[in-house]
């Protein structure tokens, strides 16, 4: 078991002022505060972002023992959250990579396979595995009810976004893979 630092990244934005998350990660709160915000005329819908929500909202600490489906809460006021992820530490991924951006690795296939080696507490990653049917997040819901979000369509992979406005409460499960959990640096 080693110490993990957890990135929760999104974007916040309201008309005046600070936008304000309480959010709980697997039972503990994370955060009870303001966020880094951004004041508009109009608060954008989340697929007319000008920029990806990827800002690091809060920093917090967990453990590499800490996997499985994660009970998430995050409740907003004074503006609109845009939910995008958590990044952790401690974290490994093998991604798939077209042959035309690495011709010199493909040999007779039209895919390479790139590995990303840093040493593992400084390289933040997903901790799950994006597919075109998850981004790691399931039994969704917003105030008590269910909610299916999709801001990614088709076959697009990668993180999702989600919208949650003033006076919501979104609640999740959030997969943190046990197998991607990496103390060494692969070789």
């Amino acid at each position: 078991m080693v110490q993990r630092i957890v990135k929760m990244i999104g974007s916040a934005y309201s008309t005046s002022g600070d936008v304000h998350v309480q959010a709980t990660y697997n039972g503990a709160e994370i955060l009870n505060g303001p966020v880094t915000s951004t004041v508009a005329n109009v608060i954008p819908m989340a697929g007319q972002l000008p920029v990806p929500a990827l800002d690091e909202l809060v920093l917090f600490e967990t453990t590499t023992d800490t996997t499985g489906q994660i009970p998430v809460s995050i409740t907003v006021t004074g503006g609109t959250l845009f939910f995008t992820h958590f990044w952790m530490n401690y974290t490994g991924f093998t991604q798939v990579i077209g042959e035309s951006s690495f011709p010199e690795n493909s040999a007779n296939s039209d895919q390479s396979i790139l590995i990303t080696i840093v040493e593992p507490q400084s390289f933040y990653s997903d901790p799950n595995i994006n597919t075109v049917e998850s981004d790691g997040i399931s039994n969704l819901t917003k105030d008590g009810e269910p909610w299916i979000w999709r801001e990614n369509v088709g076959t697009r992979l990668g993180d999702w976004t989600y919208p949650i406005a003033a006076g919501e409460t979104v609640t999740f499960d959030f997969f943190v893979d046990p197998a991607k959990v990496v103390l060494v640096a692969p070789t």
